[in-house]
């Protein structure tokens, strides 16, 4: 997960404060209908609950904080997991200067930042979450 990668989803260095947040919103859109996507396509047995919980996320998250929602998918499993998973690859795809160790699990990474930098985590999750609703609901109005 590099530059390359970042830039696939719209986010590139040398952007005036307009056009960079038009690259993120953007990037972050395309990685969410991508993620949605993958799953509709490879497990879809398994997208009506997808769909529900991640509706459900941003919820649990504002309630319990983010590293409490991370740890209950972590626990949970199953569909939970295609979200923890998909959270994950973004936000260390978008932050990779906080998850230098590769073999910490990516919740255990979380709880240990910073307020501020875990603030800023909850933050963007909350934002990806906001356009992975959409697209959950997009693809099971196709059907």
């Amino acid at each position: 997960m590099d530059a390359e990668c970042l830039e696939e989803f719209g986010c590139k260095e040398g952007l005036d404060m307009a056009e960079q947040r038009v690259g993120i919103e953007n990037g972050r859109a395309a990685f969410a209908f991508k993620s949605v996507k993958d799953v509709y396509n490879h497990h879809g047995d398994v997208f009506d609950n997808y769909q529900s919980y991640v509706k459900k996320m941003p919820s649990l998250i504002q309630v319990n904080g983010f590293g409490q929602a991370l740890a209950f998918c972590y626990q949970k499993g199953k569909e939970y997991r295609y979200i923890y998973d998909q959270l994950a690859e973004w936000l260390k795809l978008k932050y990779p200067s906080y998850f230098v160790d590769r073999d910490a699990e990516f919740v255990e990474t979380v709880v240990s930042l910073r307020s501020t930098e875990y603030r800023l985590l909850t933050v963007e999750a909350l934002a990806l979450l906001n356009w992975m609703r959409k697209f959950v609901d997009g693809m099971r109005k196709e059907d």
